[in-house]
């Protein structure tokens, strides 16, 4: 495949000693070209969660790690990627929806100071535009009310808007 942005090659996700298997992704290779969307589904445990959590460096290290193979994003290895390196390209090129939202969400954050948050980290840009920014997200996710939304707080919001919600944070 040419143009590549992401690769995973013969990735290997070792579990702690005394698991009930010693691996929980073995020998995954992926070539996802810009534009194409990828979708992993599987089993409950299957490694879907920790696949992602591997590319975008977060494992729960020591406990579980990358034990073998490399993952190249834009030409970059994210395994030998600094934690500084791995922040900047967390939220503004790489990002997870959870499937509880509510464990992703602040819970004492307004869902407008959640989305705000990500724009001041990446983004260079008024807080106004930032507001503006959020409320058009929202929007753009067929949240009803964004404007009533972005004031919101996560236990305001139905399961499925707290869903949209992070799907426009991402």
């Amino acid at each position: 495949m040419t143009n590549t942005l992401l690769t995973i090659s013969n990735l290997d996700i070792s579990l702690p000693e005394g698991s009930e298997r010693s691996l929980a992704v073995e020998n995954l290779c992926v070539d996802l070209a810009p534009g194409e969307t990828l979708c992993i589904v599987g089993e409950s445990g299957s490694g879907k969660s920790l696949t992602a959590r591997a590319l975008m460096g977060l494992l729960p290290a020591p406990h579980v790690r990358v034990s073998k193979g490399s993952i190249n994003f834009c030409g970059e290895d994210l395994i030998q990627a600094s934690e500084r390196r791995l922040r900047e390209i967390r939220g503004s090129e790489i990002s997870m929806i959870f499937q509880e939202p509510m464990t992703a969400l602040n819970p004492v954050m307004t869902i407008g100071t959640q989305i705000d948050e990500i724009f001041r980290y990446h983004v260079a840009m008024p807080a106004k535009e930032r507001r503006q920014r959020a409320i058009q997200l929202l929007e753009d996710v067929q949240l009803p009310d964004p404007e009533k939304i972005v004031s919101a707080y996560p236990h305001e919001l139905s399961g499925g808007q707290r869903q949209r919600a992070m799907i426009a944070m991402a």
